[in-house]
This record gives C-alpha cells, structure tokens and sequence, in this order.
C-alpha cells in the first residue's frame, strides 16, 4: 500500500500499545516506528473488503493491520503473520497491492475470528488437527491452522480456484512433508 493509498482512509491514531509491540516485536531502532502504517480492518481498501466480508462478523471490522516496510520484515517468505492476541496482522507493505491471490488476508483474519471465539487458542495451536499426519512439531498441523487454512481454501475455491491450483500456490510457502496436511483440509472441503 503507497502513502497516496493510506491518506484515502479516516485512520484513528494506532494506539501505543500497538506501536510499543511492534517496536519490541521487530526490534525497531528509533524512528522505524513512522515507517509503518496501522489501519482498522473496516478500513481496508476496496480490493480487500471481499476476504473480510466473506466472514459475516462484524468483530473482525476492528482488526488493526500493520503494514511493514521490507528491511523490518522478520517472517521470512512469508508476506504476512498473525498475531491474533494483539488483534493485529502484520503484512510485507507492498503485498495487498500486488494482488492476494492466494487470499493470505482470509487466512489471517480467521486466526483472529478463531482466537475470539477459542477457549484456549493456545492449547488449540498445539493440539494435532489430523493424527495420521505426523510432523516433529505442531505447526502447521494444528487446530488453528486447520482452521485459518479451511477458511483460506474455501475462499479461493467459492473464487474457481482448483484443488490442484490451491495446492500448487501453497507449495510455494511451505515444504513437500507439509503437503499432506493441506490435501486432508482439501478432502474436507470438497467432502
């Protein structure tokens, strides 16, 4: 998202916890803070507003989205992550504005939605979604993934996306021993 784009939106002033976090998350130097913009998630432009209305919740209008300059980017590969008890999502600046076809925005959104409605997100995060799928840890084989990755994959697939199609775009962000956990979502899906 360009500065000429966030100027359009009536932005509230990130509060300081926010910016506190992100400054101690990101291991900001002084100053670094003003390079990252904060908007509600009601706020988002047009070309997003598909993704967050495809929940039907209107709690989700309040999700603060940190948008992070590319040298402060910590995740990797990766354009975007979650951080679901802060009510925050963290994504590479510029990713929104070269298209979301993987819906990306979808999948992070429901680990908020998942967090709001979880009595233990935590417990969820290490609690196994499939158990005929064994990895050395419990990521991304867990309950909150399955389901940020179930709301992610029906998305694309009410927007055409083939099964095939899904899993070629994920193979990009994740390894070939992952692949098993995102074909189990898929069977699900197209039950």
């Amino acid at each position: 998202m360009n500065s000429f784009e966030m100027q359009q939106f009536s932005r509230e002033k990130p509060s300081e916890d926010i910016m506190k976090y992100l400054v101690e998350y990101l291991e900001l130097e002084k100053g670094d803070d003003r390079s990252i913009e904060i908007i509600k998630a009601i706020d988002l432009p047009k070309n997003c507003k598909e993704q967050l209305s495809s929940f039907n919740d209107e709690r989700l209008d309040s999700i603060n989205f940190a948008f992070i300059p590319e040298k402060l980017w910590v995740k990797g590969a990766q354009p975007s992550e979650s951080h679901a008890d802060k009510n925050l999502v963290l994504f590479k600046e510029n990713y929104l504005e070269e298209g979301d076809d993987i819906a990306w925005l979808t999948h992070e959104i429901a680990h908020c939605q998942r967090f709001l409605d979880s009595k233990d997100y935590q417990k969820e995060s290490e609690t196994p979604a499939f158990k005929d799928v064994s990895f050395e840890n419990p990521y991304p084989n867990n309950e909150v993934e399955k389901y940020a990755f179930t709301k992610q994959f029906e998305f694309l697939k009410n927007k055409g996306e083939s099964r095939e199609n899904i899993l070629e775009m994920i193979s990009e962000y994740y390894e070939k021993e992952d692949l098993p956990f995102f074909e189990k979502i898929l069977d699900e899906i197209d039950g």
